[in-house]
């Protein structure tokens, strides 16, 4: 009986030696978010904007490597909104604005928890594609000109370029984001506008997009309620592996 025992207590520790191995091989070639996956869940992702296009790609780039899938719904609109929502009692499981001078409007930055930066971007000037606006030089020809609101990222960008533009008589239009500059761009509602460049990317040949110099990139801040489920979590320390970042770059968001 006494070896009968020992045998037994032999095979299970080589079983279990044996099934950790397993494991091991396994998981060797598992992506960083395949080989941690969420149980599931659901939460409210709030955007910026200039995130409209990417945020759906980022959601299902995330569940193509997890099961089961996230279900997260989606509200975007100027940071200013986003923040005005929060403060009016909403509470977005992940929060991304399109600078960091956003968040500090937060009535209540203790509910959340500020994770690295996710995402930069550029804002360019963008004219139809067959303006006569061809250079930025160019711009004191614009007759009429599209900004966002001043509390807006892209509006606090515009304006602090401007204030170093001399002899521009055009007619200013300000928007309440930076997809309603787009618009009134390719509608041709206005002569030009200031936008990412990620949306002048997504307008495609119906605009041109012109580099502006001497602006520092705007960086996206994450931040994570502290109440998040683990869903949310989950797919915001996501967001900083090479697979979300590879999605961002390809919608023309820079490293920060």
């Amino acid at each position: 009986m006494k070896n009968f025992q020992q045998g037994t207590k032999i095979a299970a520790l080589g079983l279990a030696a044996a099934l950790a191995l397993a494991g091991c091989a396994s998981g060797a070639g598992d992506s960083p978010a395949a080989s941690n996956p969420a149980a599931g869940g659901s939460f409210d992702f709030y955007a910026a904007a200039s995130l409209t296009d990417v945020a759906p790609n980022l959601v299902d780039a995330y569940n193509a490597g997890h099961d089961p899938d996230i279900n997260v719904s989606l509200n975007f609109g100027a940071s200013s909104k986003l923040v005005g929502q929060i403060n009016g009692g909403e509470k977005p499981g992940v929060l991304i604005t399109a600078d960091t001078q956003s968040i500090k409007a937060l009535e209540r930055p203790a509910e959340f928890n500020r994770e690295a930066d996710v995402a930069a971007n550029n804002l360019v000037l963008v004219v139809p594609a067959d303006s006569g606006i061809t250079t930025v030089q160019d711009l004191a020809k614009a007759k009429t000109l599209a900004v966002c609101a001043p509390a807006v990222p892209c509006g606090r960008a515009a304006n602090k370029y401007l204030a170093t533009q001399k002899d521009l008589a055009a007619q200013m239009s300000e928007e309440a984001d930076v997809r309603s500059v787009l618009t009134k761009v390719t509608s041709g509602q206005v002569d030009a506008g200031f936008v990412y460049a990620t949306d002048a990317a997504s307008a495609g040949d119906t605009v041109r997009g012109i580099a502006l110099t001497g602006l520092a990139p705007n960086l996206y801040p994450l931040l994570v309620n502290k109440e998040a489920d683990a869903a949310a979590r989950d797919f915001a320390a996501w967001l900083h592996t090479e697979a979300a970042q590879d999605v961002l770059k390809k919608a023309g968001f820079d490293t920060p």
